[in-house]
């Protein structure tokens, strides 16, 4: 009962002041990305052109300007990370209000800036891997990513030539009963993630494997090298031709 009273008299409050703090955080960050990108339009708008090839010229900036952001973003992003002191999701069970739940918030909003504003032009490009990577991914080589749906990437390991198609969901994290889990993901080598599937905490993906589109990976599933996974939650349907047994 005392635990209940205070919740309801501290955790909304404490949301609020959590909130206004992240709120703050963003305009930092990505002011700072901005002014590369303002500068950018400054120096167009000074150019010695006059009538419509000015204004052509300030077009192109404008352009221009929102890719330079992009970029920026995402090389602020990862020092920002160890800046505010939230170097990644810590593995285990939380609660929101804790040093550890802070973390979690704090490291994943910074996620979210880059979704929201940039994340679907780098999607299917080597910049997303790199972004990923220095945010504390163990990505491998030659690694396709086509989805702008990833959290905790610091608990996420992704193997060569392995491809996460459209808009997966891939997190390492789940709220339950009023507290936090997280724990590492594993996925292998030469595995297909299929359209708008779901890989929740824990899982282990092995080699080869390939999980179907819309399917749903139960947190802690353990998918086997080579195995053809389908369904919601996902279950095993069959085995790539060829396939070792693991």
């Amino acid at each position: 009962m005392a635990e209940q009273v205070w919740k309801r008299r501290i955790l909304t409050p404490l949301q609020f002041l959590l909130s206004l703090a992240l709120f703050a955080e963003a305009a930092i960050v990505l002011g700072l990305a901005a002014f590369p990108a303002i500068k950018l339009v400054v120096w167009a708008q000074g150019l010695p052109l006059a009538g419509n090839l000015h204004v052509l010229a300030l077009g192109i900036a404008l352009g221009a300007a929102y890719f330079v952001f992009g970029i920026t973003l995402m090389v602020l992003l990862p020092i920002a990370r160890w800046v505010t002191f939230a170097q990644g999701t810590p593995v285990g069970t939380f609660t929101y209000v804790s040093w550890e739940g802070w973390r979690w918030a704090s490291y994943n909003a910074l996620t979210l800036f880059l979704r929201f504003s940039f994340v679907n032009w780098v999607r299917l490009t080597p910049f997303l891997p790199a972004y990923h990577s220095l945010m504390g991914m163990r990505i491998g080589a030659r690694v396709q990513i086509n989805t702008a749906v990833v959290a905790d990437q610091n608990l996420i390991t992704i193997g060569d030539d392995t491809v996460i198609g459209g808009d997966v969901t891939l997190v390492a994290h789940v709220a339950e009963r009023g507290r936090l889990y997280a724990a590492p993901v594993v996925i292998g080598r030469n595995v297909t993630v299929g359209l708008m599937a779901v890989i929740f905490p824990g899982c282990v993906i092995g080699d080869g494997a390939v999980l179907a589109a819309g399917s749903v990976l139960s947190k802690g599933t353990r998918v086997g090298a080579g195995e053809i996974w389908s369904g919601v939650p996902a279950r095993k349907v069959g085995r790539r031709h060829g396939a070792r047994p693991s």
